[in-house]
């Protein structure tokens, strides 16, 4: 009889335990991966969030923030085609976010597809012209292009829009030093 009462806490004690780690739901998957994500590990991030997006348990918000913080984790790993995707599914729950459409424009970018990404960067610009970020990616495409001196006029914008900004100020003097240096011109 006291064999059994023991058996009996020790299966008491531990179903919590296994309760507790079986019940990882798609929103703590989702809030790892974000927590993951801030401390730059981009592997646990990329699993937590397969986690959440897997789960079936996120409201539509949260899951555009899965696929996004994943498309992000994907593109710091270096694997642009993965975060393509990640941010085309976020895109069809929400068709008019311009940081989206920033986004993967930086990952075709990243891939050489410049014409999907200069189509992704005015389509972010479109939908909302005050956002800086936006202008720099079309800036950064541009660039990309050899069109330095339309780039040089992104970057501008995008300080003008964010006057603060270091990396967008120190882009501009980059650019600057390149135009002075003969690129740009028409051949």
């Amino acid at each position: 009889m006291k064999r059994m009462v023991s058996g009996a806490f020790f299966v008491a004690c531990l179903w919590p335990v296994a309760a507790l780690a079986g019940a990882s739901t798609g929103i703590e998957a989702n809030n790892n991966c974000y927590d993951q994500f801030r401390s730059g590990n981009m592997k646990a991030a990329v699993d937590f969030c397969t986690r959440a997006i897997d789960s079936g348990d996120l409201q539509q918000d949260d899951l555009v923030a899965a696929l996004i913080n994943r498309g992000v984790a994907f593109r710091n790993l270096g694997n642009y085609r993965r975060a393509i995707v990640d941010y085309t599914a976020a895109l069809k729950l929400t068709p008019n976010d311009p940081m989206i459409y920033a986004n993967r424009a930086n990952a075709r970018r990243e891939l050489g597809e410049l014409k999907h990404a200069f189509d992704d960067a005015n389509k972010a610009i479109e939908l909302d012209d005050t956002r800086a970020a936006s202008f720099y990616t079309r800036g950064a495409v541009r660039e990309a292009a050899g069109q330095i001196r339309k780039a040089r006029m992104d970057y501008a914008q995008a300080l003008k829009l964010s006057p603060d900004n270091t990396d967008y100020q120190n882009k501009i003097l980059l650019v600057d030093a390149r135009l002075a240096q003969g690129e740009g011109r028409k051949p």
